[in-house]
């Protein structure tokens, strides 16, 4: 045996034993993480910091044609949601990712769907590309841009299965068992919603002051959600499971976020939430200043619809955080060049929203932001 294949037993030994498979790439060479191999029984805690039938006709869009997969029998059927608007350069990296989730009898995945929100870059071309590899992939292209909210109330009316799982088309899986902790939760059959554990990747060395200030919202928003699990700051709707009992009777309104939607809506009617902190997702930074405030801006814009929507007891008093300037204080000083490209880009969104910059947008429901493709 030569020493070079020692590599990989190695390799596997470090991932058992918990050690974040970024930090086994580097050690083993590998220039990404997607060439090193998962082992199957691998279960570490989080991993650190890094519808059924053409309804075309009715919905004016076009699915693809492609053979219907027979799925296999099991406990729960699920559908994945993939809302996409000019994704080209990041979606094949999320396909590939749950082309590659690894399935247990008790679930199966049936379709995946991708609904282009009249994409005008390559998206389409790309999506239908990958289906060639998996049957189970369906694109479904609007004709005319509605935003995301859209998008998923047309999936409501397209899919019929026990539980669907929204995914943003530039995130990636962090492992191959990120689908399966996360519908792990619905095993009880009482629980409602679930969202995945989302992991801001780390920025490395730069100035970059989006990417840093990213960062550091992200370490924030962590640090608050362990002091309060649910709150306002627990709403992010980049991954987000629900189950049919709960989505059959849902409709988005173009004037909500999604994601403040469902979840209050979940916690308005006394459904169970589950935060899966251990189903690792990874998202990356927004690409300037101007996206970082842009969804700050956004995020206050719909907070303010959602108080008049759902009412202030629910909005301030329930979904508070006490003691929340103390913990953005000691996050800032445990990292204080994040925590200052924060508080400087935070300062922006602020401006922007007292001026209601893009809020004709934020009404229609048009709010995607631009993010680059990452690299596992």
């Amino acid at each position: 045996m030569r020493f070079h294949d020692l590599r990989h037993p190695h390799g596997t030994v470090l991932l058992r034993a918990g050690v974040h498979s970024k930090v086994v790439s580097e050690r083993l060479g590998h220039a990404d993480i997607a060439s090193i191999a998962v082992p199957a029984n691998q279960d570490s805690g989080k991993e650190a910091h890094m519808a059924h039938g053409d309804k075309s006709e009715a919905t004016g869009g076009v699915l693809s044609d492609t053979t219907r997969v027979k799925p296999l029998q099991a406990e729960i059927a699920i559908d994945v949601v993939i809302p996409a608007f000019n994704e080209g350069s990041c979606i094949e990296g999320l396909l590939h990712d749950v082309m590659m989730a690894r399935q247990h009898d008790w679930f199966q995945i049936q379709n995946i769907y991708v609904i282009s929100d009249a994409s005008t870059d390559q998206t389409d071309d790309v999506v239908q590309r990958v289906t060639n590899r998996d049957p189970r992939i369906k694109l479904f292209r609007k004709k005319e841009r509605k935003g995301k909210q859209d998008s998923i109330n047309l999936a409501f009316k397209v899919i019929n299965v026990d539980v669907v799982i929204f995914i943003d088309a530039d995130v990636r899986l962090a492992s191959e068992h990120s689908i399966a902790k996360l519908l792990h939760h619905f095993r009880d059959g009482k629980t409602a919603l679930v969202q995945g554990g989302l992991v801001r990747v780390y920025p490395g060395f730069t100035l970059h002051a989006a990417k840093l200030a990213a960062y550091f919202d992200w370490i924030l928003v962590d640090n608050i959600r362990r002091r309060k699990a649910m709150s306002w700051w627990s709403i992010d709707g980049r991954v987000m499971a629900l189950s049919r009992d709960f989505y059959r009777n849902l409709t988005l309104p173009l004037s909500l976020a999604d994601d403040q939607f469902i979840f209050y809506t979940c916690i308005q009617q006394g459904r169970k939430f589950v935060w899966a902190d251990d189903a690792i997702f990874y998202y990356g930074p927004p690409e300037s200043v101007a996206d970082f405030s842009h969804q700050w801006s956004r995020y206050s814009f719909y907070t303010k619809e959602s108080r008049q929507y759902f009412g202030k007891d629910l909005i301030d008093r329930d979904m508070g955080v006490p003691g929340l300037w103390q913990t953005i204080l000691s996050t800032f000083l445990r990292h204080p060049l994040y925590g200052l490209m924060w508080v400087l880009c935070y300062a922006v969104s602020r401006v922007e929203s007292m001026l209601g910059v893009n809020f004709y947008k934020y009404e229609r429901g048009f709010f995607w932001t631009k993010s680059s493709p990452l690299k596992k």
